[in-house]
């Protein structure tokens, strides 16, 4: 289980890489982040499971052996630390063998936590009371004090080469008097049938991360085909993407403003239609998120237009014409749709947003820089004053 978690989580974190580079990074990194953290820590805890889960017999499969009378007499043959250390104790192999109160004897190793304070019971030459987990082991628990001197006088542990040696199998563990391992086997022929699983697995997180993005990974594939590496959401396609999810999640096509830069599509709209109230709503990397109210607030209900009002569709090709009249590139341009402001000083309305909708944008360069206004059909392209 911890493997396939480990997998589950690398495949969460190139999910979450995913979504970062679809063009949300915020929640991608926090996905990426919480997933490795996930997957070192399930990897490390599954190393070292793989070699204690024989190692850390649980107490109630060592009391049914006592009380069964599964019990022995063992010989520390050797000890070898393993390299590995939990809470700076040391995991080592022990080579013993083993005599149970049947006669049965056998040599095996077995990987235990040794405390430092602990280390003189592990001395090699030492014999020591053992309950026997399995009929015919070879999993054993040190268990002192269980023999009585009678049962230890007439067990002799055999030398280490006249018996057979029983290897415990690895990743497996004793739980109601069977011997139990993991779902899928750590064996070298089930090696073909475990890549498939963890990759199947790493994928399927990937995808269930990846799922609520997946207009951005539309958009990045369109932007791909046409020989672009990212989405640009200036691009027509990409502009009416993001037009259609931001009129489903705010509920009508009613605006005050647009602005349309490479990233993203941020909107002014009403909290109904006719409400002066407004909110503001982005929609970048596939997802449209509700930012609260907007930092400036119109005053009427008349600048609010439709976003069928504004051919939007003209605004790339504009923009690209402007960067060749101009000789300015598009590069990080923005755009801003509102309505043109009323210049009429008579007018009671004068230097509010009620006119007809426009489209402007500015281009730069290191030196210079123009600006452009652009009528709500897209065809009238004049630089702004």
């Amino acid at each position: 289980m911890l493997r396939l978690l480990a997998f589950a989580a690398l495949g969460a974190a190139i999910g979450g890489l995913v979504v970062s580079l679809l063009g949300n990074p915020d929640p991608g990194m926090l996905i990426f982040g919480i997933a490795i953290g996930v997957c070192i820590a399930a990897t490390t805890v599954s190393r070292l499971g793989g070699g204690l889960a024989a190692a850390l017999p649980s107490p109630a499969a060592v009391q049914e052996a006592r009380d069964a009378r599964r019990l022995g007499r063992a010989r520390i043959d050797a000890v070898r630390q393993t390299g590995t250390f939990v809470n700076e104790q040391p995991v080592c192999d022990i080579d013993v063998t083993a005599v149970s109160l049947t006669g049965d004897a056998w040599a095996t190793t077995i990987r235990r936590l040794v405390p430092l304070t602990e280390l003189p019971a592990y001395q090699a030459g030492l014999e020591r009371d053992v309950a026997i987990l399995l009929e015919g082991g070879p999993e054993i628990a040190f268990a002192d004090g269980e023999l009585s001197p009678a049962e230890i006088a007439r067990l002799v542990v055999p030398p280490r080469s006249e018996v057979d040696v029983r290897p415990i199998p690895p990743g497996t563990r004793i739980d109601k008097g069977r011997r139990r391992g993991p779902l899928i086997g750590i064996g070298r022929r089930g090696r073909p049938l475990r890549l498939a699983v963890f990759t199947l697995v790493a994928v399927l997180a990937g995808a269930v991360v990846v799922l609520p993005f997946r207009e951005a990974v539309g958009l990045t594939l369109d932007a791909w085909s046409d020989g672009r590496w990212s989405v640009d959401m200036r691009h027509p396609d990409a502009l009416k993407t993001a037009e259609g999810a931001l009129q489903d999640a705010i509920g009508h096509d009613r605006v005050v403003s647009i602005t349309v830069i490479p990233d993203a599509v941020i909107v002014d709209a009403p909290i109904r239609v006719g409400a002066v109230e407004t909110d503001e709503w982005t929609y970048r990397g596939g997802v449209v998120s509700h930012d609260g109210a907007a930092h400036s607030q119109p005053e009427l209900a008349e600048e609010q237009f439709s976003w069928s009002d504004v051919a939007l569709d003209r605004l790339w090709p504009a923009m690209e014409q402007a960067s060749a009249q101009s000789g300015l590139p598009t590069d990080g341009a923005s755009a801003r749709i509102e309505r043109a402001t009323d210049d009429d000083v008579q007018s009671p309305t004068f230097i509010r947003n009620v006119g007809a909708p426009e489209m402007s944008f500015g281009l730069r360069d290191d030196y210079r820089d123009a600006f452009f206004r652009l009528d709500a059909t897209g065809t009238d392209l004049q630089p702004a004053g």
